[in-house]
């Protein structure tokens, strides 16, 4: 074969070029080149032990040392002893449930009552003598810290003798108005997921690109899923789900960073419709169908890439179904791809999803499964980048009409046929 003679070889060269590029990257059949997304919008939300007091919250213990406590301003000073005095020292704590203050490292030296950071306070010792520290007799004084002295206890020790410890233990802590102190609990680390799929279809909800979890969505779409085994750390979370007729999503990915022993709630995970043709191909001018499944009674809009684009406007169903007949009048005669995103109003504000998976069909002459000699795949009487395209759409399948050589599958010598007969 004499390429030269039949076509330019510059163009012999630019198209080689294209093939390279397009073999490298396509190593099967060419369905669709598009790759754009728009972002899902994800909220996360971290609760009770992320180190901010956030409504309903009355304070929060954080996770020390790493995250800090959020007291939202609250001192011992404003809770009162069990005299109803306010405390006069020590450190306000927050109960692990982030609904109450603890007061047990509270306390006012000075108020004959011993609490629990205290050795002593005036007369009480908490039980304690001489003979508590090893001692043979005589009587504890406390200071004016509150600290036990041994000063006027005979100085004898017996075997197995102890010393005044930091903090007595035997007393109780003060009790601040209206709160009661709070118990310290291990505190979980969960994970909350809601979002919307497709009436009643599986959700698969993946961990580092490991199913975790399924999660069935209600009559709405509406779909949630809790978990407490994710560790804490970076986490990669992925979720896709698959319509009445198993087409699927798009695979809807996203990182964030897991604290530990707190609740992270993740909201607004929405998938993407699901979207088909009712055929592959269609001549200029008929009107091709286009259809899905996504969340009922919601706004679809689906774009259709040509030379210029077309964005057309439909509605889902109750049962999340919807479809558009789009004209291809305007469309010229070649692939093009198709792609859907749905929209909504929640209060107020605009809601999109990302957009679904690309699907591809042929406007021009229905490709016939017959024979096509001399490599005019269109029947346009002409081999040029149409057919070229036909031939890239069909690679590595059985096509008989690509098929040029007749082998049961679409490979390079078709290729190599379809130069030869090359018009441009």
């Amino acid at each position: 074969m004499q390429f030269g003679k039949k076509y330019p070889l510059a163009d012999l060269l630019l198209l080689s070029a294209v093939v390279f590029i397009v073999f490298s990257i396509f190593p099967g059949p060419v369905r669709s080149l598009e790759v754009e997304y728009l972002p899902t919008s994800v909220n996360v939300q971290l609760a009770c032990g992320d180190g901010l007091a956030e409504n309903p919250e009355i304070c929060d213990p954080g996770l020390p040392p790493d995250v800090p406590p959020d007291l939202a301003g609250g001192v011992c000073q404003d809770f009162a002893d069990i005299f109803g005095d306010p405390f006069l020292s020590g450190t306000l704590l927050c109960a692990s449930d982030c609904a109450n203050y603890a007061t047990s490292s509270c306390y006012s030296c000075g108020n004959f009552y011993r609490e629990n950071e205290e050795q002593c306070d005036a007369n009480d010792f908490g039980g304690q003598t001489c003979e508590s520290f090893g001692l043979i007799s005589g009587n504890l004084l406390c200071t004016n810290q509150c600290f036990i002295s041994l000063a006027q206890c005979e100085s004898q020790a017996q075997p197995g003798a102890g010393s005044p410890s930091s903090g007595g233990g035997g007393g109780s802590p003060g009790t601040p108005t209206g709160f009661s102190p709070g118990e310290d609990s291990p505190r979980q680390t969960k994970v909350i997921i809601s979002g919307k799929s497709y009436p009643h279809a599986e959700v698969h909800i993946l961990l580092d690109g490991k199913v975790i979890g399924l999660s069935e969505a209600d009559a709405k779409a509406n779909f949630y899923f809790e978990t407490s085994d994710v560790p804490a750390g970076v986490a990669s979370l992925s979720f896709w789900s698959a319509d009445k007729d198993e087409i699927k999503s798009t695979l809807l990915t996203i990182t964030l960073r897991i604290v530990s022993g707190a609740v992270t709630t993740i909201t607004g995970v929405y998938l993407s419709p699901s979207i088909n043709t009712d055929r592959k191909s269609v001549d200029k001018g008929v009107p091709i169908t286009i259809y899905g499944q996504t969340v009922p009674e919601t706004s679809v809009f689906v774009h259709v890439n040509s030379e210029q684009e077309f964005v057309e406007k439909t509605a889902s169903q109750e049962s999340g179904d919807w479809q558009l007949v789009f004209d291809t009048s305007a469309l010229e005669e070649d692939y093009h791809t198709a792609k859907a995103l749905f929209q909504m109003e929640v209060s107020g504000n605009v809601i999109k999803s990302g957009f679904s998976r690309s699907v591809s069909f042929y406007v021009g002459r229905e490709i016939s499964e017959g024979t096509c000699p001399g490599a005019d795949l269109n029947g346009d009487k002409r081999v040029n980048i149409t057919d070229f395209s036909i031939l890239l759409y069909w690679w590595g399948t059985k096509n008989t009409c690509a098929d040029q050589d007749h082998n049961g599958k679409v490979d390079l010598v078709d290729f190599s046929i379809m130069m030869y007969h090359w018009t441009g």
